[in-house]
């Protein structure tokens, strides 16, 4: 059992993790504003691709193979391919903050799909806390009023893909490394950046745009290097809710370096979502600890 040391430990490097995604996303948000979108995706996808094909020949294992048309693995792909587009929409076309607090509805929905399509028990106190959780990010993008931002949709489908991601890796047999599903979603991101730069064309790189890939690729893959730090260092009830930091950093990067206006709403729905999918997590160990 980690001692109290090593789950300290574990929250930084979560918190480092979320800190590091958050300034990959602002990244990726200041250089579609200056390269066509797929371009960006075909280059991040690269360097995904090769980050990862790098770990995968480490690991002397089979790059392609028949498991990829897995149904499970398929659904991961695509799930994966769903996400990255809507990200990338997202980001471009709606307020950071906004995007960063939507995001927190994942945990939610996984839950909710975990008890409706695969059968998991789920108790009322988790399944109230996933409609209030749901609540909240409705506060956020408050459909149907003046202040709509029909762009906050695309963190919406987002969302839904990177639970199909999640369930897609979830029921992917073990014998599949979690390097290798990692590289089969960055190949999407090759394909997906090359279709779109087929319709868009490309622009020549520049001193500025190179920085933001490159500091794109960096802290993406800071991002994924740490988080997986964290949670071979600490409990995952101590880790996890780490997180939620995430939030924290997507409404100071939107505030104070974007300049983005953030009202009393948006405050009460982030702070609803983080409750509830906090409260849920709470309720999973609970049950977890029940069963043992």
């Amino acid at each position: 059992m980690p001692s109290t040391s090593d789950n300290l430990t574990g929250m930084f490097y979560m918190t480092l993790s979320m800190a590091s995604f958050t300034f990959a996303d602002l990244a990726l948000k200041w250089a579609c504003e200056i390269l066509p979108t797929g371009q960006v995706m075909f280059i991040l996808g690269l360097g995904c691709c090769g980050l990862f094909w790098g770990i995968v020949k480490r690991k002397q294992e089979a790059v392609f193979h028949k498991s990829f048309f897995i149904p499970a693995v398929l659904l991961r792909t695509a799930g994966e391919a769903i996400a990255v587009i809507f990200i990338f929409l997202a980001l471009i076309h709606s307020a950071f903050t906004s995007v960063s607090a939507i995001l927190q509805t994942l945990p939610l929905l996984l839950t909710l799909i975990s008890f409706l399509f695969l059968g998991e028990k789920v108790g009322i106190h988790r399944i109230l806390a996933v409609v209030i959780g749901f609540a909240g990010g409705l506060l956020i993008m408050r459909p149907g009023v003046d202040r709509f931002d029909v762009f906050s949709l695309y963190a919406v489908a987002a969302v839904i893909g990177m639970a199909m991601r999640d369930i897609g890796s979830r029921l992917s047999p073990t014998s599949i490394s979690a390097s290798m599903l990692a590289l089969y979603g960055a190949m999407t991101f090759v394909v997906i950046g090359l279709a779109m730069m087929w319709s868009e064309g490309t622009k020549e790189l520049s001193m500025e745009s190179s920085g933001y890939l490159l500091a794109m690729i960096l802290c993406a893959s800071s991002g994924t290097y740490y988080a997986t730090k964290a949670m071979r260092s600490g409990e995952l009830s101590v880790v996890s809710p780490m997180r939620y930091t995430r939030l924290l950093f997507g409404l100071l990067v939107g505030v104070f370096i974007l300049q983005e206006q953030v009202d009393l709403y948006m405050l009460l729905g982030s702070a609803i979502v983080v409750f509830a999918g906090l409260y849920v997590l709470y309720r999973e160990q609970l049950h977890r600890a029940d069963r043992t």
